[in-house]
């Protein structure tokens, strides 16, 4: 009797934990701020547009990930109105296909890269790092170089070959 009892416990605790599991990485994935973006509409979205993108790459599964996503959250909350935002699940293959063209996979995950020069490939690393950050970092890093736009004005691309 002790040993089927403590079968079923376990397969019932493996079944929640299953469930908790699922909702967590659910949960974390619908906090990613930003238009999805992958190696199939990175060109039109990102590369075409007159507007600056600032591009969170990231992972469902990642710990580190997960403790950054409010902070992203509310940092393209917060400067939505100055620059366009995008999100890049590398967990898909069209996501990690982005990550590596781009060079960006070389300085893990989480990490903020800008695409700021109308048809340069070349991102601008933003911030990379395992320990999460605040919002005021971030908006530090960013702002120190660029300069915002009246609101409402997004921040348009440089011409590629352009110092600002």
């Amino acid at each position: 009797r002790g040993y089927r009892a403590f079968a079923v416990h376990m397969a019932v605790a493996t079944r929640v934990l299953f469930v908790v599991a699922a909702v967590f990485s659910l949960a974390g994935f619908a906090l990613g701020a930003g238009d999805p973006v992958d190696s199939s509409n990175f060109h039109a979205s990102v590369l075409a547009s007159d507007d600056a993108w600032i591009v969170e790459f990231q992972s469902p599964r990642c710990g580190s990930c997960q403790e950054m996503a409010p902070v992203w959250g509310e940092f393209v909350e917060r400067n939505k109105r100055y620059v366009r935002f995008g999100r890049v699940n590398i967990d898909t293959d069209e996501g990690m296909e982005l990550a590596r063209s781009s060079g960006v996979i070389e300085h893990g995950i989480p990490s903020i890269w800008a695409w700021d020069k109308r048809g340069s490939a070349e991102p601008t690393k933003i911030w990379a790092d395992f320990e999460t950050t605040t919002v005021q970092h971030l908006e530090s890093l960013v702002w120190s170089k660029y300069a915002k736009r009246e609101e409402g004005l997004p921040l348009a691309k440089l011409d590629a070959g352009v110092v600002a």
